[in-house]
């Protein structure tokens, strides 16, 4: 009599089920090797099956039997169960963490070959959760630039930093370099941005992110302009505040940077130094009301009535 596949694979559950209920001694190897016979083989449900009807009649739930389920419960596309059992399986034994990176590393890169974006973007984040040094090649930018997107600024100047030391001319090179800037910022490595915003105009000067940079490289020394001023370190301020005040591409920071050296040349009992900054910030706002402008008018008035008296 002819027993069609669907039966026999039947036939081989329940064998295998009464084995297990009469050995248990035995049975948690015995369905370790019959799980990853049934995946070697690619019948990814049969290796399910097996290891869910182990755990359903209370069987050991190992972290190597838990890790191949995860894998084959990927191979079916089931990822929310795959994490589970990969989570699992960590939490009972945290030294399969680099096993469970690499198969979710696999699986993102793959992902991204095939056109899977998204994905692959879902299975980067899953992989640097259990390990944060992987090795992602050319999709390193991807993972530093979803690293920075979840605040996670060591990681994000780890692999943005690593692509750019590894792919130097590429066609994105010049956002990647915006990104590794942001993250030094949120890192609070402030000189280190510095820097990167300077190497980048440099570099960069047709950029359509050129303005970008710049924007942000004025931004940064403003700060820190004022941050010398209020640890009273006039003289370096001082040299910051005048290369803004008088070459800074955006009129706010102008602005800002010359009515910080009219304070500091008031400090200095230079009056028409300080007239002459203040001054400088009234004329860059013609027909302004800013509340700068108007500390501005108030300080010349203040000033010149002094001066006169």
């Amino acid at each position: 009599m002819l027993i069609n596949r669907s039966a026999q694979r039947y036939l081989a559950f329940v064998c295998l089920s009464a084995a297990l209920a009469a050995a248990p001694s035995c049975g948690k190897k015995s369905v370790l090797e019959e799980v990853e016979r049934e995946y070697a083989k690619g019948n990814y449900r049969e290796a399910v099956f097996i290891a869910r009807h182990h755990f359903r009649r209370g069987g050991g739930r190992t972290p190597d039997l838990l890790f191949i389920t995860g894998k084959a419960m990927l191979r079916l596309g089931n990822e929310a169960d795959a994490s589970d059992y990969f989570a699992e399986a960590y939490s009972i034994d945290s030294t399969w963490a680099p096993r469970i990176a690499g198969e979710l590393r696999g699986e993102a890169l793959s992902s991204f070959e095939q056109g899977l974006t998204a994905r692959g973007r879902r299975f980067v984040l899953q992989a640097v959760g259990y390990s944060d040094d992987l090795d992602f090649g050319e999709y390193d930018a991807v993972t530093g630039t979803l690293l920075l997107e979840r605040r996670d600024f060591d990681g994000a100047i780890r692999y943005l930093g690593r692509y750019l030391a590894e792919h130097p001319d590429t066609a994105g090179t010049a956002a990647v370099m915006l990104d590794l800037g942001s993250a030094y910022e949120g890192n609070g490595e402030t000189l280190r941005a510095i820097e990167l915003y300077t190497d980048f105009r440099e570099r960069y000067p047709k950029s359509r992110l050129r303005s970008t940079a710049t924007y942000r490289l004025e931004t940064l020394l403003l700060e820190s302009g004022e941050e010398m001023l209020t640890g009273g370190e006039h003289d370096e301020a001082r040299r910051i505040l005048e290369q803004l005040a008088t070459g800074g591409d955006n009129p706010l920071v102008r602005e800002k940077a010359n009515f910080l050296l009219g304070e500091i040349a008031e400090a200095d009992l230079d009056t028409e130094r300080a007239l002459h900054y203040y001054w400088e910030v009234v004329n860059l706002n013609l027909g302004s009301s800013g509340r700068l402008v108007e500390r501005a008018k108030e300080r010349i008035e203040r000033l010149e009535t002094q001066r006169t008296e």
